[in-house]
């Protein structure tokens, strides 16, 4: 059927999409024509881009295979195959983990204490990974994601997410945006905390980091 495109795909809680039943580790088949936004299986091949579709939370998520896939693009990584393979459920912090490694195969990101990365533009991701590191990003869509301890990931531009995953952990956003922060306990992940800044419970343009599985303003 051709080539293997790996990449992740949203559901619903009963990992429905768009009324279709999925099944953990079944291969799935469209018979007719594969048109993008249109017929055939669709998948993002971004990590973070499922959350376009599918907000983080109440959803589920997983990595595919994909073969038989259009060349048709959308402005983000969104693609269409004629079959798709459901691998294996991801959880948050894997996807995010996903999002970083995808970041720095495809596009600008950087590792390293102190090391920053910024972007701007339609789905311009950043990523970066060590202590205190900086990630920014501006654009549509352009989702923002550090793994470092004591790293901040910020972004500015509408349907964004920023996530930061490492110990004490900072994220901020505009209005509309969603932050993603982890609270870490004797070398693990104690809490995960998904918000949406709305400008009231979460401000805009604020840090914020995890504490009690709660989002406090960073000092």
């Amino acid at each position: 059927m051709g080539n293997v495109v790996k990449g992740y795909k949203g559901f619903d809680k009963d990992l429905k999409c768009r009324g279709y039943q999925y099944e953990v580790g079944k291969t799935f088949t469209h018979n007719g024509t594969v048109l993008l936004c249109d017929s055939g299986l669709h998948f993002c091949e971004h990590p973070l881009d499922i959350w376009t579709y599918y907000k983080a939370n109440g959803s589920r998520f997983a990595e595919v295979d994909a073969e038989g896939v259009s060349d048709n693009t959308e402005k983000d990584s969104k693609r269409v195959a004629k079959s798709l393979t459901i691998k294996a459920e991801i959880k948050i912090p894997a996807l995010i983990k996903a999002a970083v490694s995808f970041v720095f195969e495809k596009v600008k990101a950087t590792t390293g204490s102190f090391a920053h990365s910024a972007t701007t533009g339609y789905s311009a991701h950043s990523a970066t990974t060590g202590y205190s590191a900086l990630s920014a990003t501006t654009g549509y869509s352009a989702h923002s994601a550090t793994t470092g301890d004591s790293a901040q990931s910020s972004v500015a531009g509408k349907e964004t997410i920023a996530a930061s995953l490492g110990r004490e952990g900072q994220a901020k956003g505009a209005i509309g945006s969603w932050l993603v922060l982890s609270e870490w306990r004797n070398g693990k992940i104690k809490a995960m905390g998904i918000a949406r800044v709305d400008g009231k419970k979460v401000k805009a343009d604020t840090f914020y980091t995890l504490k009690g599985g709660k989002f406090t303003e960073a000092k």
